[in-house]
């Protein structure tokens, strides 16, 4: 076995070093991303890779920036975008609905399978975004408990992107890797009727099982409420004419006024963290932080006569006679588009720009009361939770913008003009890349240079769909790549494999390498993992004498299968807000399901490639 030479040996140990810093909760994709692609640069500008005809420096880590991968993963984030913001899927949805609510078993078998389908061909997010109202919604009507349908719902979206070459960003990344290796280009469905056979036992799974695994304590029909940590501030005098002044009064006197004891978490006087009392009198400029349900918020709001915000603070941008009418709430999930992640809704000016208030925040185990006293000074992250209070229509206007997802049952996705044209457009994306007409990326930006000019989506609209987290990941995914196979350590690492599998089956070897993928893609993320896999897949192929293609498509759906854990993947983080969900219930659903894929993948790659 060959030693590893420095270059090989530098290049893992940036592996090692980004794997540890991408499972960190504290620390942002975009920056590691960011931090690797630097650390290759001055690797290889400072100590150029030589060896015969290869050769590895700043300038091919640079080109990374420029593959074509890349640039198929961008312009089809924008040809979703063109989709989602036509409505040109709603129809379907709609459709769903009305069947659903005649026969709810076969209803939800119909929404796997759809979402599964669309999966396929939209990236995963902006599918969920558009189902998840509607199964909230169909929760509130027909008594299916929420808890029992995202879930699911999220893993068949999940699974359906494994049916094509575009279902999702992986991969496209993995077979472009490939085909950089040497691998012959595959279609868009090349692998379809591999993946298609996995994908049924995963709908009958995801609707007979599932649903069992994750039935509530509750009652049947009970729908997991979300509690919010809420600001109530405390005046010498009352924030509406018939409201007494908090001041001066205890909280045992709130709660005798509420009628249930009064949900306060924590008080801050003068900007210090005081202990909760029942008979510790309040003073002018207190700070209660509350938790409980949007319901249970707005009853605080409505018996106490106060208002959850300072009307001389943010409040103002609120017209205060409508303010003082009934209270409008919503719910809004940050996703990874969103501006507001990682920053703070007061540096954002968030109620300056939208009118609307954020009066409650949900952020799964973080306690506010932990850190400030105001939510507006709460940095947020991916998947957290705001109760937004504000008039209907500014809060109508807050729908479809970028990386704002309303929970709430009353979505009605717009359907404009554009919308018979933006399917048209994606669907002849499609056609032209599976006929191999043109190869995928230049047909994919083509397709958004029509969404452009038909007016699917605007110039100004472009950066909004691309998502900087993807862009970065992407890139440094195919440098890391790069060399990784440049410098031998691929191939280092591949000889140590050949010879762990090498007196296995077939069908066993492929499962080791799908297994390490899915390891990998459940603690780090899918782009890291098919970045590191493929080429090691390659390498350990060409070594065992075996086809490219199997050990290239264990990688690829290997790196698909984000289920067993809530950090996989970003709409597995979405469902869990949505729902409830607790790490434990990712394991005890996602486990399963990886093990039904593993074992049937392996088996249908060994039949269709005689193995």
């Amino acid at each position: 076995m060959t030693f590893l030479n420095p270059h090989a040996g530098a290049v893992l140990a940036l592996t090692a070093a980004a794997f540890w810093f991408y499972t960190r909760p504290w620390a942002r994709v975009e920056h590691v991303s960011l931090g690797l692609l630097g650390a290759l640069l001055v690797l290889f500008y400072a100590f150029p890779y030589v060896d015969g005809s290869s050769r590895l420096d700043e300038v091919e880590v640079f080109r990374a920036l420029g593959h074509p991968a890349l640039v198929a993963i961008c312009c089809l984030m924008i040809l979703g975008r063109g989709l989602t913001m036509t409505g040109a899927l709603e129809p379907g949805v709609r459709v769903l609905v009305k069947i659903w609510r005649r026969a709810p078993a076969f209803g939800f078998l119909l929404a796997l399978l759809a979402a599964g389908l669309m999966s396929a061909f939209v990236n995963d997010t902006p599918v969920l975004v558009l189902m998840l109202p509607m199964l909230l919604g169909l929760a509130e009507r027909t008594g299916t408990p929420a808890a029992k349908t995202l879930m699911p719902t999220n893993f068949a979206i999940l699974t359906g992107g494994m049916l094509t070459a575009i279902g999702t960003s992986t991969n496209l990344l993995v077979l472009s890797i490939a085909v950089d290796l040497g691998m012959r280009p595959l279609g868009v469905f090349s692998f379809f009727t591999i993946a298609l056979p996995a994908f049924v036992l995963a709908l009958l799974y995801l609707w007979l099982i599932a649903p069992r695994l994750l039935s509530p304590n509750g009652p049947a029909t009970s729908i997991v409420a979300r509690t919010f940590e809420a600001r109530l501030p405390v005046k010498a005098s009352g924030d509406r004419d018939d409201a007494p002044a908090l001041a001066g009064r205890t909280l045992a006197d709130l709660d005798s006024r509420l009628g249930r004891e009064l949900p306060a978490i924590a008080l801050w006087r003068s900007g210090a963290k005081i202990e909760v009392s029942r008979q510790l009198r309040l003073e002018a400029g207190d700070e209660i932080l509350l938790r409980d349900t949007p319901s249970g918020l707005r009853d605080i709001a409505a018996a106490l006569a106060v208002d959850l915000y300072d009307r001389d603070g943010p409040g103002r941008f609120l017209d205060r006679e409508s303010s003082r009418a009934d209270t409008h709430f919503i719910e809004v999930v940050l996703g990874s588009e969103s501006a507001l992640v990682g920053r703070t809704l007061k540096s954002t000016r968030f109620a300056a720009e939208h009118h609307v208030l954020a009066i409650g925040l949900n952020q799964g185990t973080e306690g506010l009361a932990r850190r400030v006293p105001d939510l507006a000074d709460a940095v947020l992250a991916v998947g957290d939770v705001l109760l937004l209070q504000g008039p209907p229509d500014r809060l109508e206007a807050l729908r479809g913008r970028p990386g704002l997802m309303v929970l709430d049952s009353q979505i009605v996705m717009p359907r404009s003009k554009f919308a018979t044209a933006a399917m048209a457009i994606m669907l002849a994306v499609v056609a032209a890349s599976a006929t191999k007409i043109l190869p995928i990326h230049v047909a994919a930006f083509l397709g958004a240079i029509a969404m452009l000019a038909v007016g699917c989506i605007r110039i100004d609209g472009v950066g909004r769909a691309l998502s900087l987290e993807v862009v970065l990941l992407v890139a440094s995914s195919i440098a890391l790549g790069q060399s990784l196979v440049v410098t031998g350590a691929a191939g280092w690492i591949a000889g140590h494999l050949a010879n762990a599998v090498a007196g296995l089956p077939p069908a066993f070897q492929l499962s080791v390498f799908m297994a390490f993928a899915a390891v990998l893609t459940n603690f780090v993320s899918n782009a890291a993992a098919a970045a590191v896999g493929t080429p090691i897949a390659v390498a350990t192929a060409r070594a065992l004498g075996l086809p490219l293609e199997p050990f290239v498509l264990a990688i690829l759906f290997g790196a698909n299968l984000s289920f067993a854990t809530p950090m996989a993947y970003q709409t597995n983080l979405l469902v869990m807000n949505a729902a409830g969900y607790t790490f434990r219930d990712f394991v005890r659903v996602g486990v399963p399901l990886v093990v039904i894929l593993l074992c049937t993948l392996a088996f249908t790659l060994v039949r269709r490639y005689g193995l």
